[in-house]
């Protein structure tokens, strides 16, 4: 819930803030209506900047009801006088570009003093409506931090027996009390209306958020609204305007409540009374159709939230809403409506959209309505189960592409809803005509009873047919999904996995990439780490890691001398010599003002909860005593380091009842030094603790002899400023905190226990990581200001050089190309050294690098996708706000990252493992070359399957010829190394438009009696893969005309490298295949194609830096079955576009378990024909698609069998090479 340990942007709608939706429809629209909007505002906004801030606001949405508006305002000050005589309130009518008259009769009423007003225009048609003024009246409550009321401006009072019916000042207290004394979001007003009033929302919404959204709003259009300021504050961050035309009318009503259903918001009905007011028929089906369309979108933008809170076989147990106020026991006004005039507009609507009903509603249906549409006036008949269906197939069909125009869809419901009205229409008059013998007040009474059962039944039905609604929706929603789920990850870090869409779209209608976001920003760490080693430190190109490792060690270490020799002179093992230190770094990196607590409370909060522990700690008997040697916050911060966490807990008890943002203070960032044998938790320079952060105070230590580790100044260097830097960010966010006014001590507190965030794209990284940043402008600045001191220091003009460069490479860190992870980080090479850490810091030691990469990463992947930074910022802020900045920033920010649970793997083996031995190659490679007289094969031989048949090897390779397309040729051997037949004609050809260019890489699995063939179905610009199959019989017997295409795995779906596993798991067939740049494993019970969209996982993925798989990894051959698991040959390529094989074991009985996974290449182009020259296709690659055992007849391979490895060589020529099976894989096999 909103401010309730709740997040306030739950709905993930779509990624930018005025994104675009499914279906190509515009949900922001931008351009002249957002500049008339914003426009229309700043004299408003300009008012409220000056009135401050408020406690509530009352806003009246007006069209030109100048005969009532002026009535409603005096109401709603009388209301305001009487219930909130205390409270800061501001009156906002706000109306359309008709509304002049009405506007002059608002500002000529009078709300005397204590009370704002302000009241204006949205003077341009096209940002004309009532969800418009309700946006603006919502925008002006944002800017005074206030609870928001919405009045009607037609709203009206009568008196009947002595008493005021409809508009009472009662009205304000009972849609503000539920938001200011009882915590909730939203109030819906609840008005006793007759039965055949206001029936669209009894009949279509009230049921149907009853039943699929699980909140029973019984009144939609009852108009009259109360409104928390964390709602309407979450509201407006999602969309600062309305999001389509429909919201900016009648729509808005519709919206309200479904939003704050996705914001977990809590809802609530008051009850009002009589509502008194002209209703009108056109306005009515205007509002259905605006609230209808608005519904279908809400429906489906909010499909995760409704359909989580029931199994889709379950029908929901409705709860009912809380309720306020005492239902009236007024009767209402008399409603006529003639029913023959409903049956007679269903009838001429059923006719006129009588396609849509046929092509969207069930048969059975159908043939009912279709029934009705020639039923007499008196017989006419309309069910509840009839109305039910036709609703939800309705509701699908807009929900859905159906073909039909959304408009079509929505007039195709009115024509429904007058056939069940009138139906209704004719029920209760037949009711109240077996009545006609008592008192009209008995019988109408009666009658309404009668109606109000009437509808419950109908609420009823609808939870009734929810089940077959929900199966439907799912299929539907299961249709629309991408055939492989849209999901990735990439490691900057190795084993620091960030997780998030494959692609998003972009606000061009264009798509942003992951892994074009990925290689843009790795490409640039990498030119920056070659510039800083080779280029500043002097380090030789071809240097190993060894060396580069030592260099920056040695520079760093350079650093610390300079530091010594210059502005850090004073000893760190001393207490004095250490706050010297302190003074001299806080005199370098400046601007240290921060808000803290103010010594009043901070002294009330030790009273009433004493720092025992650290009283006796510090050699006194008594608080006060401790107060005439030391300050309250000084005390308050000291305590942070040395209580135990429940006295924490009592002072986090305290804030949260009695702070309040005036107990804030700008002041001067106090550091406290403290001997180390008195405060010895100090040693390990700790994250500041929460009491701190609020304090105004950084408290440090001095360090023993020999502590620190190599670099201790640098490391006092970068912990001092990094922690005033966050003092300085903290203070920021107490100011953000402030400023929103409302449940500040909440919000303190939340941010104050922490929440650290597992995930490596976590809030909290994100929020830690711009410490750091700011910590690397302000070190430059240093720089400057270094030798700005003394000038002609050449010692100084080092170390200013030198701060220069370790600003640049802050960030820095790439695994090289031996696997050796280099970090440049001089945070992270300290901290190591003073944790006792020798060589080189390792890849999990570190989080500088890790965060820095990972907001650079999501930032840019935001960006790319319409959004700002400036949006990651502000929900961070939210987050913390709420205590959740443990989320995952890309569950946020990213429509579908939520698909990654199952399908990516949340470890995968260490890296640490033996190398592999290499592949030995035949030395009478190679060992099939291009035929020139065969034209399909005259240019290229590539990448042949391989499998065993009768006692022969057979190769079914690929071939390019003249035309450069691929067709598939046969060899076969009976050693495995001399092909002594080969056919002349391919056995495989293109035939499918999706294979216009070729068949390319054929992968072959014997199953059962079956040849199945994966192969890449090639057609530019895609490249997919598919199956296809031929008898072992037909096969041998060379009858290539049984071959059967099964067809595309995956339509319209680019991927590459499908193998087959030989076996079925649990009856399922598996199979691997790489999505760029990773290899993933999908299953399905049967061989159709395409394949389920579900049971995908993520393999294996490409690794970081510039190691030989860190580009992109694939599958090789089919998986041969081994003692020690599944034996899979792999290709990886790297940086440089070189190509080269590896090796991976997987676990027998479930293969989405990877056992090993080789450090090293076994294979890599070395040979001339595998470098390539003028004649070769594609140079410096060796390719594998085929591998089988040496030896015939070996179900199951043993540590010393063979396999012999067929791969393609400068995409040209075939060769082969051998291994036994424990050369693959030494370290399982060494423990086995």
């Amino acid at each position: 819930m909103i401010g309730h340990n709740s997040v306030v942007d739950k709905p993930r709608v779509t990624t930018g803030r005025l994104a675009s939706v499914r279906n190509g429809r515009v949900k922001a629209e931008h351009g002249e209506a957002e500049e008339y909007f914003w426009s229309a505002l700043m004299e408003p906004l300009s008012l409220a900047a000056e009135i401050g801030e408020a406690d509530i606001v009352v806003g009246v949405p007006f069209y030109n009801e100048f005969d009532t508006i002026g009535h409603v305002l005096r109401t709603i000050r009388r209301g305001l006088l009487k219930y909130y005589p205390s409270k800061k309130c501001v009156i906002v009518a706000v109306g359309s570009p008709a509304g002049k008259e009405a506007l002059k009769v608002a500002k000529a009423v009078s709300h005397g003093e204590g009370i704002a007003q302000m009241a204006f225009l949205l003077d341009q048609e096209r940002i004309s409506g009532k969800g418009w003024a309700v946006w603006a009246i919502m925008q002006v409550a944002r800017t005074l931090g206030a609870d928001l009321a919405i009045i009607e401006a037609d709203v009206k009072s009568r008196r009947r027996d002595g008493q005021t019916l409809g508009l009472v000042p009662e009205w304000i207290s009972l849609l503000l009390d539920p938001i200011e004394t009882r915590e909730m979001d939203l109030v819906v007003s609840r008005f006793a209306r007759h039965y055949l009033e206001d029936t669209i929302s009894s009949h279509v919404f009230y049921p149907l958020l009853a039943a699929v959204f699980d909140c029973p709003v019984h009144d939609l259009g009852g108009g009259q609204w109360g409104i928390s300021y964390r709602l309407l504050r979450a509201f407006l961050q999602r969309a600062p305007l309305p999001p389509n035309t429909e919201v900016g009318g009648f729509g808005i009503d519709a919206w309200l409540v479904t939003s704050a259903i996705g914001y977990e918001g809590r809802i609530c009905e008051a009850n009002l009374g009589i509502k008194v007011h002209q209703p009108s028929v056109a306005k009515a089906q205007l509002v259905l159709t605006q609230a209808a369309r608005v519904l279908f979108e809400q429906a489906f933008i909010g499909y995760q939230h409704w359909t989580r809170t029931t199994e889709a076989n379950e029908p929901p147990l409705v709860q009912p809403l809380p309720v306020f106020g005492v239902r009236s026991k007024n009767l209402p006004d008399e409603v006529n409506l003639v029913p023959q005039q409903l049956v007679h507009r269903y009838q001429q609507g059923f006719g006129r959209f009588r396609t849509l009903f046929e092509q969207v509603m069930p048969k059975e249906a159908f043939a009912q309505l279709e029934a009705l549409s020639e039923a007499d006036a008196r017989s006419f008949s309309f069910t509840h189960r009839l109305w039910v269906q036709a609703v939800y197939r309705l509701v699908l069909a807009g929900a859905f592409a159906s073909g039909f125009a959304t408009g079509d869809i929505v007039n195709t419901l009115v024509v429904v809803y007058c056939g069940h009205l009138a139906s209704f229409a004719l029920e209760t008059q037949a009711v109240r005509e077996r009545l006609k013998t008592l008192p009209d007040e008995e019988a109408e009474h009666l009658v309404s009873l009668e109606a109000e059962r009437k509808v419950e039944l109908m609420v009823d039905e609808f939870i009734r047919q929810r089940p077959e609604f929900m199966r439907t929706w799912e299929l539907r929603h299961e249709a629309l999904k991408p055939i492989v789920p849209n999901v990735t990850y990439r490691e900057f870090i190795p084993g620091v996995p960030l997780v998030v869409p494959s692609e998003l779209n972009t606000p061009d209608g264009g798509t942003a990439t992951a892994n074009g976001v990925y290689e843009g920003i790795f490409n640039n760490y990498k030119q920056q780490f070659e510039r800083f080693v080779y280029e500043r430190l002097n380090v030789p190109r071809g240097a190993g890691s060894h060396e580069i490792a030592e260099r920056i060690k040695e520079f760093l270490l350079q650093v610390e001398g300079e530091l010594g020799d210059t502005i850090l002179t004073s000893d760190l093992s001393s207490v004095e010599g250490t706050r010297q230190a302190v003074d001299v770094i806080l005199h370098y990196f400046g601007r240290w003002d921060v808000l803290a607590i103010d010594p009043e409370m901070s002294s009330w909060l030790l009273w009433r909860t004493p720092p025992t522990y650290l009283i006796t700690r510090m050699g006194y008997s008594y608080l006060n005593e401790l107060l005439a040697d030391y300050e309250s916050n000084d005390i308050l911060a000291l305590a942070s380091w040395v209580e135990e966490h429940d006295y924490k807990e009592q002072v986090g008890a305290l804030i949260k009842e009695s702070i309040r943002p005036e107990h804030f203070v700008r002041t001067k960032l106090k550091p406290l030094v403290m001997n180390l044998d008195e405060f010895p938790s100090l040693a390990e320079m700790k994250e500041t603790p929460s009491l701190s952060r609020i304090a105004g105070r950084m408290v440090l230590g001095n360090l023993h002899k020999g502590m620190g580790g190599e670099l201790p100044r640098l490391r006092y260097l970068t912990t001092v400023a990094k922690n005033a830097i966050e003092a300085e960010r903290w203070s920021e966010v107490w100011h953000r905190f402030a400023e929103e006014k409302k449940d500040f001590a909440e919000k303190v507190i939340n941010a104050l226990e922490g929440h650290w965030g597992k995930v490596p794209l976590s809030a909290h990284n994100f929020f830690e990581n711009g410490h750091q940043r700011v910590f690397v402008e302000r070190l430059r600045e240093m720089a400057w200001t270094v030798v700005k001191d003394n000038p002609e220091d050449e010692v100084r003009k080092n170390l200013a050089e030198h701060l220069d460069d370790i600003a640049d490479s802050y960030h820095l860190a790439l695994t090289l190309p031996d696997g050796t992870f280099i970090p440049c980080s001089v945070w992270t090479w300290a901290s190591y050294s003073s944790k006792g850490g020798t060589g080189v810091p390792t890849p999990l030691s570190l989080h500088v690098e890790r965060d820095w990469s990972s907001r650079d990463f999501i930032t840019a992947y935001y960006t790319a996708a319409g959004g700002d930074e400036a949006e990651i910022d502000n929900k961070v802020t939210e987050l913390m706000a709420n205590g959740r900045e443990y989320e995952d920033l890309a569950l946020l920010l990213f429509e579908g990252a939520h698909e990654a649970k199952g399908v990516v793997r949340q470890t995968y083996p260490s890296e640490e493992q033996p190398p592999a031995q290499n592949l030995l190659r035949f030395t009478g490679n190679p060992v099939l070359a291009p035929i020139p007289r065969n034209k399909w094969e005259s240019k290229y031989l590539l990448n042949p399957g391989a499998i065993r048949l009768n006692g022969r090897v057979n190769l079914v390779y690929r071939a390019v010829g003249g035309d450069e397309i691929s067709r598939l040729g046969l060899a076969s051997s009976e050693d495995g190394f001399h092909f002594t037949e080969r056919l002349s004609e391919p056995i495989f050809e293109p035939r499918t438009p999706s294979e216009k260019k070729g068949c390319e890489d054929p992968r072959l699995t014997r199953i059962g009696d079956r040849v199945y063939m994966t192969y890449t179905a090639y057609s530019i610009p895609v490249a997919q893969i598919a199956i296809a199959s031929i008898s072992i019989e037909d096969f041998a017997n060379h009858h290539w005309r049984a071959w059967h295409r099964h067809g595309l795995v995956f339509p319209g779906f680019t991927d590459k490298d499908a193998a087959l596993f030989p076996e079925l798991f649990e009856d399922k067939f598996a199979m691997l295949h790489r999505v760029d740049p990773h290899i993933w494993i999908t299953f399905s019970t049967h061989m159709r194609c395409p394949w389920s969209r579900k049971e995908h996982t993520i393999l294996a993925g490409s690794r970081s830096g510039m190691v030989w798989d860190s580009l992109k990894i694939g599958g090789g051959s089919p998986p041969l079955k081994t003692e020690y698991g599944w034996l899979l040959i792999t290709h990886g390529v790297n940086h440089d576009h070189t190509y080269r094989l590896g090796v991976m074991l997987l676990d027998l009985a479930d293969p989405t378990i990877l056992i090993y996974r080789s450090p090293n290449a076994i294979l890599e182009p070395a040979e001339t024909f595998e470098v390539g020259g003028e004649d070769s296709w594609v140079p410096n690659v060796v390719f594998t698609c085929g591998a089988v055992p040496r030896e015939e007849g070996k179900d199951i391979l043993g540590a010393e069998d063979e396999i012999l490895v067929y791969y393609g060589a400068a995409d040209s020529l075939i060769c082969v090479a051998t291994a036994r099976v424990k050369d693959f894989i030494p370290g399982v096999t060494a423990v086995k």
